[in-house]
């Protein structure tokens, strides 16, 4: 179940960023660097120091943030049942034990948030969250270690918590301590594990019924349309398809926060109005749904066009599970490089706001290499590759690509570079729900046009996304021996050089043997008014830190 909420938390970045580029202002992240501490026996991280955000002199808080978002969550806080997006809608009031970070410099990894610190021991096979003591709900009781394992204990129940077989037992030594006993160390926990939503576990009960188990079906009810964490916000009201509304949490933990006083989200998926009510006063912040078009035209008209450092490159991906497939042919997949126009493509469709990919790794990410040999367009070596697996009279190809206006300008932008190079393109233009099905599900008959995402933690791109046990399942895409037998030992690596080394040895194989044609990379953004101070994805996509958001009068 874990895989199906990483899935949706990258699907309602999609509506943002598969459409979208990104524009030259870069934001400024204030995090202090923390670093791990490795030693034979354990790994720790020192308590956070980005908790003491505060306003700037001279600015004053409050006032009620307008904003725009493009769906709604389905379910609230049974993780089990938490559908696309549901996550991302819900963090205003619902945290986590440990949250991602970035520091100035880029670089990356888990904090402490909910707990004050944990330490990871791969020897001793122990997980132990120490966590900050007053914490409360909003229902006013307290986050304590035995309603810490009981969060545990649902999400194990629901199946949601991803490695959950390697948990032998979760103990509480007193009531701010939580030791997770594993059979086998991965240096995947902290994500897996840290990034756990702690909910109440008594507002749970009092309405779970006569059954107060963690899977009661009258408390999975209750949690479609309800949601009680520890968060800085307090749900008001949830219109679905229309609008929700939060209000401050007036006992929130940390002092002083949040600096508003509300937020009031509007539902609306079309980008056309969406803009006009920016440009008329009537919203502060478009969080989600812009495209680089819009970017290129509100930029000049004084609205602020952040981007961050998560995005989601783009890619090509030939169906290599179906032992019938051309794409099992390593001289199909090159030709299929060879033959996109990357950097003309990529100017047309970003506006100069996307980058284009030469390897699978983007420069700022691990796993990229400045002196791999890459495959630059050259049509005629395509052609060349084609006539010897084949298909010296054309190669048809059918290319799934959603059917949204950019991702279908995208298509006719590559099914005319393709065809230019010896292959026979027809676009199969689907609906949200048969691409994500096909992608992530029953898989894609041919050639698909797909996104894969950059994680908090380095190797977890490639864990999360290429894996032999991915958070995002991509239905149609064969992991080969070498990927088999290096997940069996990579998780294993408990030292960040021990981590980028492997990580470059695995991007490395995978490009060499063409299984991703890797196409341009589109970053996070938002757009804002002046007035508006916020990082929506200085964390990545995972955790949005709504209380340190901030408005000058206006």
């Amino acid at each position: 179940m874990k895989k199906l909420v990483f899935i949706a938390l990258i699907l309602i970045l999609l509506t943002s960023l598969v459409v979208t580029g990104c524009s030259g202002t870069s934001s400024t992240t204030t995090t202090t660097k923390t670093t791990s501490t490795t030693s034979a026996t354990s790994t720790a991280t020192p308590t956070p120091t980005d908790l003491a955000t505060a306003l700037p002199p001279g600015a004053v808080s409050g006032g009620i943030l307008k904003a725009v978002i493009t769906a709604g969550p389905a379910m609230m806080s049974y993780r089990g049942q938490m559908g696309p997006s549901d996550a991302t809608y819900t963090m205003p009031a619902a945290e986590y034990l440990v949250e991602p970070y970035v520091d100035a410099q880029g670089n990356r990894g888990w904090i402490p948030f909910l707990c004050k610190s944990y330490t990871i021991d791969p020897n001793g096979k122990t997980f132990t969250f120490k966590l900050r003591q007053g914490v409360k709900f909003t229902d006013g009781t307290e986050m304590t270690a035995s309603v810490v394992k009981w969060n545990f204990q649902q999400d194990i129940d629901n199946g949601w918590l991803q490695d959950a077989d390697k948990i032998t037992s979760i103990d509480t030594p007193d009531n701010y301590t939580v030791v997770i006993h594993f059979t086998v160390y991965s240096n995947q926990y902290e994500f897996n594990w840290g990034w756990t939503t702690i909910f109440s576990q008594a507002a749970w009960e009092a309405n779970a019924g006569a059954d107060k188990s963690t899977t009661s079906e009258q408390g999975i009810q209750w949690a479609v349309s309800h949601v009680v964490g520890t968060g800085p916000f307090i749900l008001e009201n949830y219109t679905r398809d229309v609008s929700m509304t939060w209000v401050k949490n007036p006992n929130y933990w940390q002092a002083g926060k949040p600096f508003l006083d509300g937020m009031e989200w509007r539902i609306i998926t079309e980008s056309t109005t969406a803009s006009s009510l920016l440009q008329a006063g009537e919203i502060d912040l478009w969080y989600q749904g812009h495209s680089a078009q819009d970017w290129a035209q509100l930029a000049p008209l004084g609205f602020k066009v952040e981007k961050y450092w998560p995005g989601l490159p783009q890619m090509l991906l030939g169906n290599t599970v179906d032992p019938n497939s051309k794409w099992n042919d390593i001289r199909v997949r090159e030709a299929l490089e060879y033959a996109i126009d990357k950097t003309n493509i990529n100017q047309a469709l970003g506006r100069g706001y996307y980058t284009a990919s030469p390897q699978i790794s983007p420069s700022t990410e691990w796993g990229y290499q400045p002196n791999l040999p890459v495959r630059e367009y050259n049509p005629t070596k395509a052609k060349e590759l084609l006539a010897a697996a084949g298909f010296t009279n054309g190669c048809p190809v059918t290319l799934l690509i959603q059917n949204v206006p950019a991702s279908v300008d995208a298509g006719e932008a590559i099914k005319q570079s393709m065809d230019g190079a010896g292959f026979q393109v027809t676009l199969d233009l689907a609906d949200p729900g048969r691409f994500f099905a096909s992608v992530f599900g029953t898989g894609w008959a041919d050639l698909v046009q797909m996104f894969y995402g950059m994680d908090v933690n380095y190797l977890g791109t490639y864990m999360s996304w290429f894996s032999t046990d991915p958070k995002s399942n991509l239905a149609s895409y064969k992991r080969d021996d070498f990927q088999v037998n290096f997940d069996k030992t990579v998780v294993l690596i408990p030292d960040t050089a021990g981590q980028q080394a492997a990580m470059n040895e695995v991007m490395k194989h995978m490009y060499e043997q063409a299984t991703i044609c890797p196409l341009w990379w589109v970053p996070a953004a938002d757009v804002a008014a002046k007035y508006v101070h916020d990082e929506i994805y200085r964390h990545g996509f995972i955790r949005v830190d709504w209380e340190n958001v901030w408005m000058d009068a206006h």
